[in-house]
């Protein structure tokens, strides 16, 4: 198993996390969440994040979208294409509009982006095709399911075509069996599209099926304890990689890691 792989050239990094800290103050209290984080993302690979519940993996991904300031350290970030916004944000919480339709919540953005509206619903309805919800596309999202509702925020946020896809644990609140099939369909949307995706996740069956590296964060204040490259190529068939040796001495490696970690919270 490799740890942290080589180390990419500077038109390789898409991102680039330098000593990032993070503190949370209040009248009661004062919260180190994140700690002298240094972490480079590579342009066009998925990078997951991985880590003991609150140990910052969500407060470095809002840092990232630009949703949180660090309170030291800085960010760098590669805009390469002025046309295309820099980054997208698909969260846990599916964030839909519930007042319009599956189509329009995927349009509504698109237009905010300068896209005319007949432009804007071709664009829409192709990837609410690749997510598999034609036929879905005047329904209100209060009418389908969970896991439609995060299709559509994930058609959204593809749809504008961002350099850098940011994903918060988007599939963790699904049953068991609909997650496989939306990692599945993730899979075969990076193969497509080879975003450059940071995906936080708590799973470590997830992490290894579906990211390129895996960066495990230590407990609060959260630091980068290791990078892990997986080691399995692409196109990947789940089913082969789940049945490897590798798939089970990596997971009880991170496992090892993790449960360390968890011990000392």
């Amino acid at each position: 198993m490799a740890e942290g792989g080589p180390v990419a050239n500077d038109d390789q990094v898409k991102v680039s996390v330098q000593a990032v800290g993070k503190v949370f103050t209040s009248k009661a209290r004062r919260v180190e969440a994140l700690a002298a984080i240094d972490l480079d993302v590579r342009d066009g690979e998925f990078l997951c994040l991985l880590g003991p519940s609150g140990c910052g993996k969500t407060t470095l991904l809002r840092i990232m979208a630009e949703l949180e300031s660090p309170s030291s350290g800085r960010i760098e970030m590669r805009h390469d294409d002025p046309d295309r916004p820099l980054s997208s944000v698909v969260f846990q919480d599916y964030s839909v509009f519930p007042w319009k339709t599956i189509m329009d919540n995927v349009v509504f953005p698109l237009l905010q982006n300068g896209y005319r509206r007949r432009e804007a619903r071709e664009v829409a309805r192709h990837w609410l095709g690749q997510l598999d919800l034609a036929g879905f596309e005047k329904s209100f999202p209060d009418t389908v399911s969970g896991g439609m509702k995060q299709r559509v925020a994930i058609a959204r946020a593809l749809a504008l075509r961002p350099e850098l896809l940011l994903m918060d644990e988007p599939l963790a609140a699904l049953d068991a069996q609909l997650r496989l099939l939306l990692q599945e369909k993730l899979l075969d949307l990076w193969q497509h599209n080879q975003n450059t995706v940071v995906f936080v996740t708590h799973s470590i069956d997830e992490a290894l099926l579906l990211g390129d590296r895996i960066a495990v964060m230590s407990a609060r204040p959260g630091r980068i304890d290791t990078v892990i490259d997986v080691p399995f190529a692409r196109p990947r068939d789940p089913d082969e990689i789940r049945a490897s040796p590798d798939f089970a001495a990596l997971r009880d490696d991170i496992w090892h890691r993790l449960r360390r970690e968890l011990q000392v919270s």
